[in-house]
């Protein structure tokens, strides 16, 4: 009579299936108390899912889990955790015996991928024992107004531009009295050679425009212009 109590409760404790819990660490989390009461973790596969809301104990419990693949996923408003797959299958307690228990495995597994495609361990044991929910992140759902930095102020494009506009106003009329005379030769030969010079100074956007870029760039000069007289008409001839 005493053997076919034993083997009932064997049965039913076997019929009931596993239990595990999965615990939120304070090391990821300072206070996982201060989540709301609103998370909770879905336990799904094939059939309908199950829900296990966060406890006190800062954990999930899952009850009369039975054999299969499954997967967990943690829904909080201020938290985001990783997804696991839990995996409950029936070993012989001693082999040859005939006696079954209950083997939970959990790894970290990734959405999108194939369910083969198993991450690092979560942890494993017998029946009740507890895995790990790890924390990836806060949840922001607003952006936080800046204040005034005056370093964010001097590196505006426009500031930086007017910036190096009075540098050359103000520095290079200092800079040309104190250059070199030679130096200060070799500018103003340099400005007299340049493309905005050749077209005189007073209409400097004309001289751009009829600025040659291809003759400049192959050494050829105005010999017309350099000389300061313009050439003769060719439509009209002397007698």
């Amino acid at each position: 009579m005493k053997c076919s109590l034993f083997s009932l409760a064997g049965l039913a404790s076997t019929a009931l299936g596993a239990r595990f819990a999965l615990h939120v660490p304070n090391t990821q989390l300072v206070n996982p108390s201060t989540l709301p009461s609103s998370t909770h973790a879905i336990l799904q596969s094939s059939g309908p899912p199950q829900e296990a809301y966060l406890t006190r104990s800062n954990s999930f419990n899952f009850y009369n889990v039975s054999a299969g693949s499954y997967l967990v996923t943690i829904h909080s408003r201020d938290a985001l955790f990783e997804p696991l797959r839990i995996d409950v299958s029936l070993e012989e307690a001693v082999e040859g015996s005939g006696d079954k228990k209950e083997v939970i495995k959990s790894w970290q597994t990734f959405i999108g991928n194939e369910w083969d495609n198993k991450g690092e361990s979560r942890g494993e044991g017998g029946n009740g024992v507890v895995l790990e929910a790890r924390l990836l992140g806060k949840k922001y759902y607003f952006q936080e107004r800046s204040g005034f930095s005056p370093l964010s102020f001097l590196k505006n494009p426009m500031m930086l531009m007017a910036l190096f506009s009075m540098v050359l106003i103000f520095g290079m009329p200092k800079l040309m009295e104190n250059m070199d005379p030679e130096t200060r030769a070799e500018f103003e030969e340099m400005q007299k050679q340049s493309p905005l010079a050749s077209g005189g100074a007073a209409n400097p956007a004309q001289a751009m425009q009829n600025f040659d870029l291809a003759s400049w760039m192959a050494g050829k000069t105005d010999t017309s212009n350099s000389r300061g007289h313009s050439p003769a008409p060719q439509g009209k001839k002397r007698g």
